[in-house]
């Protein structure tokens, strides 16, 4: 039974136990969707950082970056596989990342790699942000300033909270929160969208192209 399968499933049986619309069922099917594959995802993904040593990384890296990405946008693969696949790929690079460099790095450099990184990421969010995304295209120019302001709202939490760690000298939450932020920031850029449809194409004939019917997990 695939996340489609189980999904209708649950939805139909809710929707005839708490005796709801059945015309809700479909929508409620579609939000199921986006829990199961959340989940699954954050279980994988939270698991194998927890035996890498690496938790607290990837826990920093995702936060901020799924944050920033909620409201930024940016390249989706086609499929749950290839959307976890990548997901994983990048949460757990950054991570190990950001563990290994950080011996590397004293304060004054991180400091200005961390200011470098704002600032190339505010720049990007004002030619390119919000990304469009599947089931969410922002075409009014209202809605466009709302999700830019919203974008650089997440981006100075990130920030605010990197501070804080980088005075308390654990660069490796820092790294990894960096490497994360700007690899969404290049998730929403042309170039971004060409390599992650690349990497799409990779993968298209190894994993199933369709195992759930919208792009629910972020990439």
């Amino acid at each position: 039974m695939n996340i489609n399968q189980m999904a209708k499933r649950a939805a139909v049986y809710l929707t005839r136990e708490l005796m709801l619309d059945h015309n809700i069922t479909d929508t409620l099917r579609f939000g199921l969707e986006i829990i199961f594959c959340i989940l699954i995802k954050g279980i994988i993904l939270f698991s194998i950082a927890y035996f890498l040593g690496i938790l607290p990384e990837v826990t920093f890296a995702v936060i901020f970056g799924s944050l920033y990405r909620l409201f930024s946008g940016g390249a989706h693969c086609s499929g749950y596989c290839r959307c976890l696949s990548l997901g994983l790929l990048v949460f757990l690079g950054t991570g190990a990342l950001g563990l290994y460099l950080e011996r590397y790095l004293s304060t004054n450099f991180m400091v200005y790699l961390l200011l470098a990184g704002y600032l190339l990421s505010l720049a990007c969010i004002v030619i390119w942000a919000p990304g469009e995304v599947p089931f969410k295209k922002i075409t009014k120019v209202s809605d466009r300033i709302i999700f830019k302001v919203l974008s650089f709202a997440s981006l100075n939490l990130w920030v605010l909270a990197s501070q804080y760690f980088i005075a308390h000298y654990n660069f490796s939450l820092v790294l990894a929160g960096l490497i994360a932020v700007l690899i969404q920031t290049y998730s929403f850029t042309p170039p971004g969208y060409r390599v992650v449809h690349k990497f799409d194409n990779l993968l298209a004939g190894r994993l199933p192209k369709k195992e759930v019917s919208i792009n629910a997990a972020e990439n």
